[in-house]
C-alpha cells in the first residue's frame, strides 16, 4: 500500500500525550500518530464531530532526521488589574460609560454590569509551562488505501485550514506535503534524508502489531470530541536512508 509523507520541520513543535486542559503542557520527543492524524484531518477540512476512523486506521511511522532538543517555556498570566479590551468595552454602552468598573484578571472574568468593581482578592497569577521540540525535522508517513492516500496528499498541498506542528504557535518551516511513495512499512529505509538532517542513521518509530512492542498513549480517537487516547504499539529502530538531495535556490 502507498504512503503519504509529511515533512514536519519548524523552529518549534509540540506533540503532547499526557496533559489535558492543564497549565502544564508536555511533548513527546517526536510527532505522535494522534497529532499527525489531527493535522491531516484539519487539512481535509473535517469538523469536530466528524468520523475520522479511516484516518485513525492508517499505519503510522516517523523518522527523526533532525531530532532537535526540548526546551521548557515558563509562563504567567494575569495577576494584575486590567481594563477590558476596547472591542469588548465598546460593544456595550454601559461598559463604555463606566470603564473603571469593568475589569478582569486571570482567569478572565468580567464583573457584572450591575455589580460592584472587581474584587482584588479574587485576582491571582496563573503559572504554567509548555515544552517544545526546538529545531526538529521529522518525516512522518501514513500508509493505507491508495484513494485515501492520494486525497491526503492533495489536501496537504492545498489544505482546507491553516496547518501547524502540534500547537497553533508552531508554524511549519517547510511545506508539509512531501509527496507519496509506493513503499509501505519500509519507507524509512528508502526515502532520502531531509535537507537539514543532522545524522545519516536516524531513528524511526513504527506502528506494529507486535505484542512485545512498547505501548504509548498516542492512538487518535475516532472523533475530535473524544480526548481519551488509546495506547499504540510502537517499535523503534535505526535506519540508513539515502542521502538528502541537494537543494537548489
Amino acid at each position: 500500500m502507498p504512503t503519504s509523507l509529511l515533512c514536519l520541520s519548524g523552529p518549534m513543535q509540540s506533540w503532547g500525550i499526557h496533559t489535558r486542559y492543564e497549565a502544564h503542557h508536555d511533548t513527546l520527543g517526536r510527532p505522535t500518530k494522534s497529532g499527525v492524524v489531527g493535522l491531516v484531518a484539519n487539512a481535509l477540512g473535517h469538523d469536530l464531530d466528524d468520523d475520522i476512523s479511516q484516518l485513525a486506521a492508517l499505519r503510522f511511522a516517523v523518522r527523526a532526521d533532525r531530532p532537535g532538543h526540548l526546551e521548557r517555556d515558563d509562563q504567567t498570566a494575569g495577576g494584575g488589574d486590567f481594563p477590558l479590551d476596547i472591542l469588548t468595552a465598546t460593544r456595550d454602552p454601559r461598559l463604555a460609560a463606566n470603564p473603571d468598573r469593568f475589569r478582569y484578571a486571570a482567569p478572565r472574568e468580567v464583573a457584572p454590569v450591575t455589580g460592584a468593581s472587581w474584587d482584588p482578592a479574587t485576582r491571582k497569577t496563573v503559572m504554567g509551562d509548555k515544552t517544545y521540540i526546538i529545531g526538529g525535522s521529522f518525516l512522518a508517513g501514513l500508509t493505507g488505501p491508495a484513494p485515501l492516500i492520494e486525497a491526503i496528499d492533495r489536501a496537504l498541498t492545498r489544505p482546507a485550514r491553516l496547518l501547524y506542528l502540534g500547537r497553533r504557535c508552531c508554524p511549519p518551516g517547510r511545506p508539509i506535503a512531501h509527496g507519496t511513495t509506493p513503499h509501505d512499512d519500509d519507507w524509512p529505509d528508502h526515502i532520502p534524508l531531509l535537507p537539514d538532517a543532522t545524522t545519516t542513521r536516524p531513528t524511526a518509530w513504527q506502528e506494529t502489531d507486535s505484542s512485545t512492542a512498547p505501548r504509548l498513549p498516542e492512538q487518535p480517537p475516532t472523533t475530535y470530541q473524544r480526548r481519551d487516547h488509546r495506547t499504540l504499539p510502537m517499535h523503534s529502530r535505526i535506519t540508513t536512508p539515502p542521502p538528502a538531495p541537494q537543494e537548489t535556490g
